[in-house]
């Protein structure tokens, strides 16, 4: 991934700010903004996405999202606690062109062994990023650690794009508790993000 700053939070008439964001990539391959953390340490809660637009940015010849965002400070520095709860509006850029995929492949070579899914993931400022949870069948997994992550499709379903070999354990939709306090649900898994999807093979019907 580049080293410039390519995800950065901007108030209007105000200065970039680079943010480390938390997505939810859908699996029609939309993204959905969740979060985001300023350089000092703050977190803002996005509460509501007005619209997304995508951008053209000429000077580095790349392609992009800019969401207009409604949002909530959650955290803050101790000496800025008075200001919990306090929400204004932002507009958040996306300056990648990993996150205006054209995908061409799905509707031409579609295959019964893919099932695209949600995964929910933390974007840093440089556009490096790490996975934190992934939804399969109705059930939502929280992502542990990323063995590997490589260029590479699916043996079995085609595709293009990263492999990511993944250890997750299964968790609650609304928190990372386990469904069963007395059994703790693991497995490895393999994520293919294509062009702009996330799917993981399943046995074709």
């Amino acid at each position: 991934m580049s080293d410039k700053t390519v995800i950065y939070s901007r108030q209007s008439g105000g200065e970039a700010v680079p943010v480390t964001v938390r997505i939810e990539w859908l699996p029609n391959g939309a993204i959905f903004p969740i979060a985001y953390w300023t350089p000092d340490g703050s977190c803002y809660e996005v509460k509501h996405l007005f619209e997304c637009v995508p951008l053209a940015f000429l000077k580095d010849r790349s392609e992009g999202l800019r969401f207009e965002i409604r949002c909530e400070l959650t955290e803050t520095p101790e000496h800025d606690d008075e200001m919990l709860g306090a929400s204004h509006d932002a507009y958040l850029y996306f300056t990648d062109n990993w996150f205006c995929g054209r995908n061409i492949i799905d509707a031409r070579y579609g295959h019964s062994g893919k099932e695209f899914v949600s995964v929910t993931l933390d974007i840093f400022p440089n556009c490096d990023y790490e996975l934190a949870y992934f939804t399969v069948k109705g059930m939502r997994y929280m992502v542990e650690k990323t063995v590997a992550a490589e260029p590479r499709g699916s043996f079995c379903a085609g595709g293009i794009g990263v492999r990511h070999q993944v250890k997750a354990r299964l968790v609650n939709h609304d928190d990372d508790e386990a469904p069963d306090p007395m059994h703790s649900n693991r497995r490895e898994a393999a994520l293919f993000f294509e062009i702009n999807k996330w799917f993981v093979v399943v046995k074709p019907s």
